[in-house]
């Protein structure tokens, strides 16, 4: 797989690039700003003047991304727990497919561990709507951001998915280096956890015919994310209301820019991050599958049973299952817990200007389906998660 110049409008910033991109960062008035926020003890004359020094993406990493994201997790978490680290060999690149809770977090909870393993950092797909000005633009570039563009018209896509597809190719095989993407386009707002098949016959395009061989270099690693809380959970409720009522609801750049910060900064309680088993091992049985679409299907299956395998329950979880489908778990949580998770909704509602009783349906919910998801590939849980 060779470099190609359609990449171009994909990448990240190459190191030679570093420079001139860091000027534009620290000199916009947001710098300033956002650098008050994530580093209070830190002059911001002095921060400006050591990333001024920087020449490459690791450094820039080490310096900015790991400290703000490690700033922002121990001031709006309960702590990260994590599992399946041991998994990874440092000299391998991985796929990342994981489930998508949070439109930042997810991928730099992933690559904060990663960083404290010493293990490589992912490349990060994101889709070009997140890209809402040039600072964002800049930021995400050189924090190894790849470009996914959402607004593909439908007769170039098949041309652009296999640029996008050469591209993730490239990034594992020839530059060695981690991929992470989302199981699906944008965030699950319901809860309910599961791998498009569009997204694995995308990567699969550059591959060759072989099933086998097209997917096992790729090393594909399910992996879990689950959040206490979700600091976005009554947006994606107000979003999945209004579908349930038949209205459309229009989004700005500016909507998705709420949700970013909002997601980043607002309350999230435990969290918990796990790599599944990386698939290899099942890819020759599924290769005797003779339909290219059960292949798929049952690639998708296979991921979603590892993410939903490893995927970590909360009180949070148990309570809302059993107020909204049926009493089942309550040896799970206390009356505390309950009182707490109930007191947390509402306030959350309150905080976005909604009203509880409607959307009360789509908030249980979103909590409860990870429960559900969890029943299917376990059975039965044991007495204490």
């Amino acid at each position: 797989m060779k470099y190609s110049e359609a990449f171009e409008n994909i990448r990240p910033y190459h190191d030679a690039e570093v420079q001139a991109a860091i000027n534009r960062f620290i000199n916009h008035p947001f710098f300033d700003q956002i650098a008050q926020r994530l580093f209070p003890d830190k002059p911001i004359k002095e921060l400006k003047e050591r990333l001024s020094s920087i020449q490459s993406i690791q450094d820039f990493q080490s310096v900015m991304m790991y400290p703000a994201a490690r700033t922002v997790l121990d001031s709006s978490s309960d702590g990260i727990t994590y599992e399946g680290f041991e998994k990874l060999n440092r000299d391998k690149s991985y796929l990342f497919i994981s489930n998508h809770r949070d439109i930042v977090l997810d991928s730099a909870i992933l690559n904060v561990l990663l960083f404290e393993h010493q293990l490589g950092t992912t490349e990060v797909a994101i889709g070009n709507n997140l890209l809402v000005n040039d600072w964002i633009t800049d930021f995400a570039k050189l924090n190894k951001n790849f470009i996914v563009n959402r607004n593909v018209p439908p007769r170039e896509m098949y041309s652009y998915s296999l640029i996008l597809s050469a591209y993730i190719r490239f990034t594992l095989l020839e530059k060695n280096t981690s991929v992470w993407i989302a199981q699906r386009e944008g965030r699950t707002k319901d809860g309910d956890d599961q791998t498009q098949q569009g997204l694995l016959k995308m990567i699969g395009l550059n591959g060759g015919d072989d099933f086998y061989e097209n997917y096992a270099p790729l090393r594909i690693a399910p992996m879990a994310i689950s959040y206490e809380y979700d600091p976005c959970d009554v947006l994606k409720a107000r979003e999945i209301q209004y579908k349930m009522e038949g209205k459309i609801m229009e989004k700005s750049p500016g909507d998705d820019l709420k949700s970013m910060i909002a997601g980043i900064t607002g309350i999230k309680g435990r969290v918990h991050l796990s790599i599944g088993k990386i698939v290899d091992e099942k890819l020759r049985e599924i290769k005797t599958i003779k339909n290219k679409n059960d292949q798929m299907q049952a690639l998708a299956d296979l991921i979603d049973e590892r993410i939903h395998k490893s995927y970590k329950l909360w009180p949070s979880n148990f309570i809302a299952y059993d107020w909204l489908i049926e009493e089942r778990f309550s040896d799970h949580y206390t009356k505390e817990e309950a009182e707490k998770f109930e007191n947390y909704l509402r306030n959350q509602v309150q905080t976005f200007s909604g009203d509880f009783q409607s959307l009360r349906h789509p908030l249980l919910a979103m909590y409860a389906n990870p429960v559900k998801n969890k029943l299917k590939v376990d059975g039965i849980f044991e007495k204490n998660l």
